[in-house]
């Protein structure tokens, strides 16, 4: 960031957009930037970017979500950090949001970002080289393989950098989308848009294959990352909150993540990337792996949950053999009864050992679909 482009010229707004989507049971869950990552809203992920690239103003365009948000985010607001939300009564599309939050700003530029996504690009880089460009408008692009041979395509990634100006052509009403809408226009009006190459896509959620995908992937990042969340305690390639309750003969291998109050029962094999939440169980001799286990669920006896997701307050029954699922919570939960657990984690076994007990109790072992 230049001398000239000073944090307070440049405010940040997160679009949220509607839900849901489909009728799926993923999209009946929650508003899609609310669902946890690594035990933390997907959309904190966004703040966090935001902050680090030296912006402390943020607008969240909610739409109906406003309340939900609020009440949620509180917590996860970093520290420094003022945030605004804007309401549409009607829907107004993403340059429509855009425009009717910086009308609230005297900011000159505007950082956009999808509250789907977890962006990965260089802030400070980007908006250097939005300066440098004299754009308008900056797109964040990247590389998509195409098929039969074709060259590579560019993307939008979903981050835009907006100097104020260019939001003049969006109408005061009415439904106006930044690609379909307010890019054509800026290139009639003669205005000049810049495409900024990033290395690699940001993680998104679209579905709930993507989200396990996205979960295991920032899960890896948090546990290799040197600081630890608070009130987290490393052991080996696992992160466990200090409050949690772990049998001594439990089994983690990868990188797992276990939050406040969970209760991991004897002899439970947890393969990562996993997060496990707070207040969630898993009882005597589950198998467990590359899933998302959500606050308070329950996982019973000799139950198996593979590349699933399983919602707050869901119960996986005894001895169910659940693969690439979504699980909701649709009965009473009940808690397994076991013996006392203690606060010791075994060692991590050794590849030979686990990949006995995962042929034994799953039949096979195959990579993440989501991820590959």
């Amino acid at each position: 960031m230049t001398s000239r482009m000073k944090s307070h010229q440049t405010e940040g707004i997160i679009l949220v957009g509607a839900h849901p989507w489909t009728r799926s049971a993923f999209d009946g869950l929650l508003p899609r930037t609310l669902l946890p990552v690594a035990h933390r809203p997907l959309i904190s992920y966004g703040f966090s970017w935001l902050q680090e690239g030296g912006i402390q103003e943020v607008a969240v365009c909610a739409n109906r979500e406003t309340q939900a948000l609020q009440a949620q985010l509180l917590r996860h607001v970093p520290r420094g950090m003022t945030l605004s939300y804007h309401e549409d009564a009607m829907p107004r599309g993403a340059a429509g949001a855009v425009r009717d939050a910086a009308r609230a700003s005297d900011a000159a530029t505007f950082v956009v970002t999808d509250g789907t996504a977890i962006p990965t690009v260089d802030l400070r880089d980007l908006l250097t080289a939005h300066q440098a460009s004299g754009a308008a408008v900056t797109v964040v692009v990247h590389s998509e393989p195409s098929c039969l041979g074709e060259p590579h395509s560019q993307a939008p990634s979903g981050m835009y950098v907006f100097d104020r100006h260019a939001l003049d052509v969006v109408p005061d009403r009415g439904f106006y989308d930044i690609k379909e809408n307010l890019i054509p226009a800026l290139h009639r009006s003669g205005e000049r848009v810049h495409a900024y190459a990033a290395r690699s896509a940001s993680p998104r959620v679209l579905n709930a294959a993507s989200y396990l995908a996205v979960n295991e992937w920032m899960v890896e990042q948090v546990v290799a990352a040197g600081s630890q969340p608070e009130g987290y305690v490393k052991t080996g390639e696992c992160l466990f909150h200090r409050d949690a309750v772990i049998a001594g003969d439990a089994t983690f291998i990868g990188p797992v993540l276990v939050g406040a109050g969970a209760r991991i029962m004897s002899g439970a094999v947890v393969v990562g990337p996993t997060s496990i939440g707070c207040e969630a169980v898993l009882g005597p001799c589950v198998l467990v792996s590359r899933s998302a286990i959500w606050r308070r669920s329950v996982v019973h006896e000799q139950a198996v949950a593979d590349q699933c997701l399983v919602a707050d307050d869901s119960v996986v029954d005894a001895g169910t053999h659940a693969v690439r699922t979504v699980m909701v919570a649709h009965a009473r939960r009940e808690l397994p009864k076991a013996r006392e657990a203690t606060l010791k984690v075994r060692e991590k076994p050794s590849l030979e050992m686990l990949g006995k007990m995962i042929r034994y109790r799953l039949g096979a072992w195959s990579r993440s679909a989501a991820a590959e």
